[in-house]
C-alpha cells in the first residue's frame, strides 16, 4: 500500500496545483473597496408609527392573558377530578389489553414489570371471580 503512494507521489509531484497571486491578501480590501458601489446613509426624521408604539404593549398583553387562560384551565382540571377518581382511571386504563399491551411492546416495561402485572390481573381476576 505504501509502495503505490509512494509510486503515485513521484508520478504526480507533491504540488497542490493552487497558488495564489503575489500581494493578493495585502491589497484585497483596496481592490474589493473600489468594486463596492458607494451607499449614501441618511438619518430618518420620521416619527415611530401607532402601530409601532403600541404593539409590545399589545404583545405583553396577549402573553398575560395566554397565561391566565391556561392557568385558568389547569385549574379547572384539577377541580373536577378527584385523586381516587384520576388514579381509578388509569389502573382501569392499564387493565385494558391494548393500552397494556402498547405499553410493553414500546419499551416501557421490564420483565419485572411485566411478570408483577401479569400477577396483579390474574390476582385480581381471582377476587372478581370469588365475589
Amino acid at each position: 500500500m505504501k509502495q503505490e503512494e509512494s509510486e503515485i507521489l513521484k508520478r504526480l509531484g507533491k504540488d497542490p496545483g493552487f497558488k495564489i497571486p503575489e500581494n493578493y491578501f495585502e491589497d484585497f480590501q483596496a481592490r474589493m473597496m473600489e468594486m463596492l458601489p458607494e451607499v449614501e446613509i441618511t438619518e430618518v426624521d420620521a416619527k415611530p408609527s401607532m402601530w409601532v408604539r403600541v404593539r409590545p404593549y399589545l404583545y405583553m398583553a396577549a402573553m398575560f392573558a395566554g397565561v391566565w387562560c391556561m392557568m385558568h384551565v389547569f385549574s379547572h382540571f384539577n377541580q373536577n377530578i378527584s385523586a381516587e377518581q384520576r388514579v381509578s382511571e388509569v389502573a382501569s386504563g392499564m387493565y385494558m389489553d391494548n393500552n397494556a399491551d402498547e405499553f410493553i411492546m414500546s419499551g416501557g416495561a421490564s420483565d419485572y414489570d411485566i411478570m408483577s402485572y401479569e400477577d396483579s390481573v390474574l390476582m385480581d381476576t381471582d377476587e372478581h371471580l370469588n365475589d
